[in-house]
């Protein structure tokens, strides 16, 4: 605004003092700078309608941050550069409505791209929209612009930090046999309701493993290996309540929850996630997770703030008695992480990412 009102004072004293002195430069100066801007504003009304845009809004923070990239990313086709374009962009919490606005400026270069990001600080985590109605595209003398329409929405689930920890599981864990709903593709079984692989007849194999009927039509023996159900042999215990922590112990908590899910799925180990919600009173929550998408589910169904403190071993039996598993994980309101009974490391919000790197837990 400032800059406006000093162009227009500034083109006011060239054409006083040409009418003082008469004189057809400065007269000629004061005519240049009212009609230079319009002129670029006719040459940037051409050059918008042929932008491109699309939102951006990264899942995972910035390296050791709380902070997210939201952004638009501006494609020029045209052969003029654009010397400032500036965006506003609105991002909302699905979960409860909350809301926040992103800014974000830069300059795109002719015939070129460029990324205009701002950042979202803390946000909690979950599914998040992102709108954008217009961005504003500036002449080039900088004092006029015109709406470039974008109309663009994207949602995103954030995600909390994700750190290397070293987190074996061992073959007690593996092997376990508890119940599941899929079976391994590789190993072998008990369960006569799935059926691995068909072969040859071995010295060896059980009498009660031959398809008869099979058999009866190959003129050989035919052996049926059947599957193993894959459970979730390890279950981790959430037993905090994350809406009376601090900002930072909140972020922590789920940092450290999201850092050993995602190893337990690198390593191809299904396990369950426990919590207790204060909306179904003593009973006990659970999530599955064997792949990625069942942790993005997670997110969507956990709510912090009605999480409390009270998922336990002894509280996993009431609610889902005679289901076994191998090794459990507690992770306390205090950031202490227990593996199995006994006590693993007492975390602190500032050293989570070095704790994390230094941590042994064997299951």
């Amino acid at each position: 605004m400032w800059k406006n009102i000093l162009y227009a004072l500034g083109t006011a004293g060239i054409f006083y003092l040409a009418v003082l002195y008469r004189s057809k430069a400065l007269l000629t100066v004061c005519f240049a700078a009212v009609l230079l801007p319009f002129l670029f504003l006719f040459v940037l009304s051409k050059l918008r309608q042929r932008l491109k845009c699309e939102l951006l809004f990264y899942s995972y923070p910035i390296a050791n941050t709380g902070e997210y990239l939201v952004g638009l990313r501006v494609e020029n086709p045209g052969k003029i550069y654009l010397p400032r374009v500036r965006v506003k962009i609105q991002v909302e919490n699905a979960a409860n409505g909350r809301k926040q606005w992103v800014k974000a400026e830069g300059k795109v270069s002719a015939e070129g791209s460029t990324e205009l990001s701002g950042r979202l600080k803390e946000p909690e985590f979950g599914m998040w929209k992102a709108h954008c109605r217009a961005v504003r595209c500036y002449e080039w003398s900088n004092f006029l612009h015109l709406c470039a329409k974008v109309q663009d929405e994207r949602q995103v689930m954030v995600f909390p930090a994700v750190y290397e920890t070293n987190l074996k599981v061992g073959m007690r864990t593996r092997l376990f046999m508890s119940d599941g709903e899929q079976y391994d593709p590789y190993v072998s079984g008990d369960d006569p309701s799935e059926v691995l692989k068909l072969r040859e007849y071995q010295k060896g194999d059980r009498l009660n493993r031959i398809h008869w009927k099979l058999s009866a039509k190959n003129d050989n023996l035919i052996v049926a290996e059947l599957s193993m159900p894959v459970g979730c042999n390890v279950v981790i215990f959430l037993d905090g309540q994350p809406s009376a922590m601090g900002k930072k112990e909140s972020r922590a908590y789920w940092e450290i929850v999201h850092s050993i899910s995602q190893e337990l799925l690198a390593q191809e180990c299904a396990h369950y996630l426990v919590w207790r919600d204060s909306q179904y009173k003593e009973l006990l929550c659970r999530k599955a997770v064997r792949n990625v998408e069942d942790l993005l589910d997670f997110w969507c169904e956990i709510s912090p703030v009605r999480m409390e403190k009270g998922a336990s071993a002894e509280a996993y039996k009431r609610v889902f008695p005679g289901e076994a598993y191998a090794s459990w994980i507690v992770l306390n309101h205090s950031l202490a992480l227990s593996c199995n009974g006994k006590p693993a490391a007492s975390m602190k919000p500032d050293t989570v990412k070095e704790q994390m790197m230094e941590l042994e837990l064997f299951l």
